[in-house]
């Protein structure tokens, strides 16, 4: 009876964990002055809860510690979008002017750049089936 629970649980552990992969985000334009400063970063996998603070899947914040700057985690398959920014004044927040633009560095997934909104889960969404790297450019 213990080896077949035994046998049970280590298959659903593998099988759980053969659907993970790992996502790398490099950022490729990291300047001097964010060294020593936090990325945050935002990942959403339902598109219905894109861009809403309080139903992010995954958030970090990473110490910046170089202008080579690497994020790596492991995630189940599945389509993901995510955007991120450099907190310069370190108060937590992306800061906005008066009309609600970003003023501090910041980025999305499939380096999409909005133009005059917040861009929504399609703009930005992409597939994990296999590890996969992106390159981001901060806006």
């Amino acid at each position: 009876m213990k080896t077949l629970l035994f046998l049970i649980l280590s298959c659903f552990l593998v099988l759980t964990n053969a659907t993970k992969h790992e996502l790398t985000i490099q950022v490729s334009n990291i300047q001097d002055k964010y060294v020593g400063k936090k990325m945050y970063l935002a990942i959403w996998k339902d598109q219905t809860n894109f861009l809403k603070e309080d139903k992010i899947d995954v958030s970090e914040i990473i110490p910046i510690n170089s202008k080579n700057f690497n994020y790596k985690k492991s995630i189940t398959e599945g389509t993901y979008a995510y955007s991120m920014y450099v907190d310069l004044n370190g108060n937590g927040k992306l800061d906005k002017n008066i009309f609600g633009a970003p003023k501090e560095p910041y980025g999305f997934s499939n380096n999409f750049k909005p133009k005059f909104s917040a861009p929504d889960f399609l703009d930005c969404s992409f597939i994990i089936k296999q590890n996969t790297k992106h390159t981001i450019i901060l806006n």
